[in-house]
C-alpha cells in the first residue's frame, strides 16, 4: 500500500534542516512554520491527502443521522493512519509527534469527524497504553485500534468535579491481584461506541494525591452506558454518561498506579499533553479550511461592481486572522518537537498551542459565517460554514477549557496563587 511504499522509506526522526535551503519547502509549507518540518513530515502530509482522496467523507450526513462513519474509519485503519504513532511491534507506524501533528492537521482540514476519530487513536488512550500500559494490554488492544475496530474512550470528567481533577470521586481499590473500579463519568467522548475505557480515578489520598489510570473493558460486569447527549455539533461521535459499579479487573489493567505526592497524577497527565497537542492540530486544520473557503468567497463574490476581496477592511481582517493562524502553527510544531523520551510533549507548550489554535480556528469559523452572509447560516452539504462552526466549538472545551489553560500558563509565569492570597492571609479587601 502507499503507506508501506512511502512512510516506510522515511528516515528516523531528525532535526529539521532549518532555513539554509537544504530541504526546500513545498507550497503547503511555504510559511514560517514550514522551517520546523522535515521531508518525512511533508511526505506524510501528501500521503494522508492521497488516502483521504479515496475515503468517503459525508460531514453533513454523519451529523444529521447521526451515525459513526464505520466504513471510512475502516479505510483509515486499512491505510495505516490510525496506527501512525503506535509501536511497530504491534503493527503501528512508529512515527513521532511532529509527523502525527502534520497528518492530523490535514485530516482536520478535510473532515472534523474523521479528525476526532484520529484524535482518539493517535493522541488519546491508545498512545498512553503504548507507553504506560502492561505488555498484555498493548498486545490485546492496540492491533484492533490500528485496524479501526476498537475504540478506547477516555473517562475523566465527573459531574461534581468538572475541571477540578482534585475533586474526582471515582475510586480504585486493589484486592489481591485485582482492582475494583467504582464511579460515575460524564461527557465520555465515544462512550457509547467504545470497547474499553481509560478511567482516571483515585487509589487513595485527597486532592491530586493518589490519582491514576485503570483500563476498564466494556464487557466487564458493572459497566453501564446510562445515556448519550445531543450536542451542538459533532454528533457522529457522541458524548456519554458511563457508570462503573464495582467493576473487577486484573491488576495488569492498572495503567498508572498509586504513588505519593501526586506523582501518579503527573505521570497520567503526561498523556493528556499528547491529547492537547492533537487538539491543537485539529484547530490548525479547521482554521485553514475556514480561511481557504473565506478567501475563495471574497475573491469570487462581487458587490457594487468589485470583488469583496478588494475592500481594505476585509483584507485586514483576513490578514490578522491568517497571522494568528500561522502563530498557532509555529507554537504547535514547536511543541511537537519538545517531546520527552516517551514521546510526550511538555505541559506549557501544549497548553499554549491548544489555546492559540482552537481560539483562532473558532474566530476564523465565525468570520467565515459573517462574510458569507445568510449563505453562511444555511444548513446542507453545499454550505459547510455553520456545521463547521458547530463541530469546532467544543474543542475549546475538550482537553482543558481555554480558561484552565490560561490559569496553567499564568501559573508557569507568576506562580500559583489562591484567590484569598491576593490580599494576604488576614488582610481583608477594601
Amino acid at each position: 500500500m502507499w503507506a508501506e511504499d512511502h512512510l516506510s522509506k522515511m528516515q528516523p526522526p531528525s532535526r529539521p534542516s532549518g532555513a539554509d535551503g537544504s530541504t526546500p519547502l513545498s507550497n503547503d509549507d511555504a510559511s514560517a512554520a514550514g522551517v520546523l518540518l522535515r521531508e518525512e513530515d511533508r511526505t506524510a502530509r501528501r500521503w494522508v491527502g492521497e488516502v483521504l482522496d479515496g475515503i468517503p467523507i459525508d460531514e453533513d450526513g454523519w451529523e444529521r443521522a447521526p451515525r459513526y462513519p464505520v466504513e471510512s474509519v475502516r479505510l483509515l485503519g486499512e491505510a495505516g493512519v490510525l496506527g501512525l504513532t503506535l509501536p511497530t511491534t504491534v503493527g503501528g507506524g512508529g512515527r513521532d509527534r511532529l509527523t502525527s501533528v502534520v497528518v492530523h492537521e490535514e485530516i482536520a482540514r478535510r473532515s472534523l469527524t474523521l479528525a476526532e476519530v484520529a484524535q482518539i487513536a493517535l493522541n488519546g488512550p491508545p498512545y498512553a497504553l503504548s507507553k504506560l500500559g502492561a505488555p498484555a494490554l498493548r498486545e490485546r488492544i492496540l492491533p484492533a485500534v490500528i485496524r479501526g475496530e476498537h475504540i478506547v474512550a477516555i473517562a475523566i470528567t465527573e459531574e461534581d468535579a468538572g475541571s477540578d481533577l482534585g475533586a474526582l470521586a471515582t475510586r480504585f481499590t486493589i484486592e489481591g491481584d485485582e482492582v475494583l473500579v467504582s464511579g460515575h463519568k460524564c461527557f465520555v467522548t465515544a462512550g457509547s461506541l467504545a470497547e474499553s475505557f481509560l478511567v482516571l480515578g483515585r487509589f487513595s489520598g485527597t486532592g491530586l494525591d493518589g490519582l491514576g489510570y485503570v483500563l476498564v473493558d466494556r464487557t466487564c460486569p458493572g459497566v453501564e452506558v446510562e445515556r448519550t447527549w445531543a450536542k451542538m455539533g459533532g454528533n457522529a461521535i457522541p458524548e456519554a454518561v458511563v457508570r462503573f459499579d464495582g467493576c473487577r479487573l486484573p491488576l495488569h489493567n492498572v495503567v498508572v498506579g498509586p504513588s505519593p505526592r501526586a506523582e501518579g497524577f503527573k505521570h497520567a497527565m503526561r498523556s493528556y499533553n499528547a491529547m492537547r497537542l492533537g487538539i491543537a492540530a485539529i484547530g490548525l486544520g479547521a482554521g485553514q479550511a475556514s480561511l481557504d473557503r473565506t478567501v475563495a468567497h471574497l475573491r469570487d463574490r462581487k458587490q457594487f461592481g468589485a470583488p469583496l476581496a478588494s475592500l481594505q477592511g476585509l483584507r485586514w481582517r483576513i490578514a490578522r486572522l491568517s497571522t494568528r493562524l500561522e502563530q498557532a502553527r509555529l507554537l504547535t510544531y514547536a511543541a511537537a518537537r519538545l517531546v520527552d523520551d516517551d514521546g510526550f510533549p511538555p505541559a506549557n507548550a501544549t497548553a499554549a498551542a491548544k489555546l492559540a489554535s482552537t481560539e483562532v480556528a473558532i474566530d476564523l469559523a465565525n468570520e467565515e459565517i459573517q462574510l458569507a452572509g445568510w449563505r453562511g447560516m444555511v444548513q446542507g452539504p453545499g454550505s459547510p460554514a455553520e456545521l463547521h462552526y458547530r463541530q469546532l466549538r467544543g474543542w475549546a472545551i475538550a482537553g482543558g477549557t481555554s480558561e484552565s489553560l490560561l490559569n496553567a500558563l499564568a501559573a508557569s509565569v507568576m506562580g500559583r496563587v489562591r484567590p484569598g492570597d491576593l490580599w494576604g492571609p488576614s488582610t481583608p479587601r477594601e
